[in-house]
């Protein structure tokens, strides 16, 4: 029997958004230095700890079907759309980078001396978990405690962006997330598709931390 209404669902939905969106602010579990090895292994094992417990709390405890949640099969209209959204992303955040200082913590070369099969881990971690927990768990949940998927949309939006400060610094660099995660974000409202979400993620993390990387050692 699902558990998805009444007191005892608000409750499980407000355990599951405190953990879905608090961990990156733990000092020492969560980490956004990507050009560091240590950081890199704790983050990714942070990351699929904190989906295991999400996962088990909306589908053991909760009952939510993964329909429900955007877990469905992409179509090719999903696939053409995640690709639109790329093009889309890079073009507002390509024009937003001209008007801020990118942090010395985003650095190609210091990328580029990560291992590979961490940086390929890296950022099928972060498309898979983060478009879980701040797309698929976190809007659906907040609009099942609010009533209002647009509230729910931009509360999420605003929580991914700050998670990211540990990378950007609190400083108007978070526009760049910020900028992506709204493109994200519309894309799962119009959507519904979870996957079309993650293959954005995707592409986008690998040719900034596979692909660049890799070219500035081809030189």
């Amino acid at each position: 029997m699902a558990v998805k209404s009444g007191s005892s669902a608000r409750v499980f939905a407000l355990a599951g958004l405190a953990i879905a969106f608090a961990w990156p602010f733990i000092p020492g579990l969560s980490t956004h230095q990507i050009t560091d090895v240590h950081n890199d292994v704790v983050n990714v094992c942070a990351k699929w700890l904190v989906i295991s417990v999400l996962c088990m709390i909306a589908f053991a405890v909760q009952r939510w079907k993964p329909a429900e949640l955007g877990i469905r099969w992409p179509g090719w209209r999903d696939i053409l759309s995640s690709l639109a959204g790329v093009i889309v992303a890079f073009a507002l955040s390509g024009a937003a980078s001209r008007f801020v200082v990118m942090p010395s913590s985003v650095s190609l070369q210091k990328l580029a001396a990560v291992p590979l099969e961490l940086r390929v881990l890296l950022v099928l971690t972060a498309a898979i978990c983060e478009e879980f927990l701040y797309r698929g768990f976190g809007i659906e949940e907040l609009a099942f405690l609010t009533g209002k998927r647009w509230l729910a949309a931009l509360l999420s939006l605003v929580l991914f962006t700050v998670s990211h400060a540990g990378l950007y610094g609190l400083s108007a660099a978070l526009i760049i997330p910020g900028l992506v995660g709204a493109v994200l974000t519309g894309l799962y409202l119009w959507r519904r598709n979870l996957p079309s979400c993650m293959l954005m993620h995707a592409i986008m993390d690998a040719i900034v931390v596979i692909v660049l990387p890799a070219a500035l050692q081809a030189k």
